[in-house]
């Protein structure tokens, strides 16, 4: 009696169509008792991902389309790249910062940050990149834009050229308003433009060297990859020729509509 009570006490006779077990017969060496409590057993950890998941800790496979996008916003460089994410691991890992190292031959190596990235089927476009946690299997691809913010005192320049431009383009066309000539800023005003594009400006044609530096808050977990990719000259005159553009106020007071950058191949580099 106290076997049925506690075999009913525990379910079990429901799992198996209301078996029940022998009250003559121990119930821990009733071999029907076994049998149901394994099945029970088995169930129930059916429901757990496998323990190999569960002790394995977070694992990053990076990926990355094979095209690169490169311009630069005042001699400032840019790149674009698509990036794809995925944890393959069996523990969360979170992902703090992406970074870009470019290396043009003998050329001191300029690090690049990705700032923002582009969502899916989201119509606001750029979404800024802060620190994010992907889970066991899960994955994160998107275009990512790498750029890195001016200094303090370069950014106090690159707003003052803006306003200078800004007011003294104003002050032409009022005078040229009835004509359809093209403004053009003073001589002045371009040439210190030109100084701070010069000293910004990277992109000279050669063949260069990027690793790619995913960073997560256990260095453990940190992933990177390297590719080869080459800026031929043409590639390197025409970012340069966007220059030639800011005596109109293209590029310093309004974004520039054809000044689209260069596209480029990666090639990755097997260590």
């Amino acid at each position: 009696m106290r076997c049925g009570v506690l075999w009913q006490a525990l379910g079990i006779y429901t799992l198996v169509g209301g078996i029940v077990p022998n009250p003559e017969v121990s119930f821990f060496t009733d071999p029907k008792v076994w049998s149901v409590v394994i099945a029970a057993l088995a169930v129930v950890l059916s429901q757990f991902p496998p323990i190999y998941q569960l002790i394995r800790r977070g694992k990053l496979e990076l990926d990355v389309y094979e095209k690169a996008h490169i311009t630069h916003s005042l001699g400032n460089p840019n790149l674009q790249f698509h990036l794809i994410l995925n944890n393959v691991g069996g523990r969360a890992v979170t992902v703090k910062s992406i970074e870009a190292e470019v290396k043009l031959e003998s050329e001191p190596t300029n690090i690049i940050k990705a700032q923002n990235f582009i969502k899916s089927n989201e119509s606001n476009g750029q979404v800024l990149l802060t620190k994010f946690k992907l889970k066991s299997g899960e994955e994160w691809a998107h275009l990512t834009n790498f750029f890195n913010d001016f200094a303090k005192s370069e950014e106090k320049k690159s707003k003052l050229f803006s306003k200078r431009a800004r007011d003294e383009l104003t002050e032409k066309f009022k005078v040229k308003n009835s004509t359809q000539e093209m403004v053009e800023l003073e001589e002045d005003l371009v040439n210190e433009i030109q100084s701070f594009f010069d000293d910004k400006f990277i992109w000279q044609h050669g063949e260069y060297i990027i690793n790619i530096v995913v960073k997560c808050t256990d260095e453990k977990q940190n992933i990177s990859k390297k590719f080869r990719f080459t800026l031929f000259e043409s590639d390197s005159d025409e970012l340069r020729e966007y220059s030639q553009k800011y005596k109109y106020g293209e590029g310093i007071i309004f974004p520039s509509k054809t000044d689209v950058g260069v596209v480029t191949k990666l090639n990755e580099i097997n260590a």
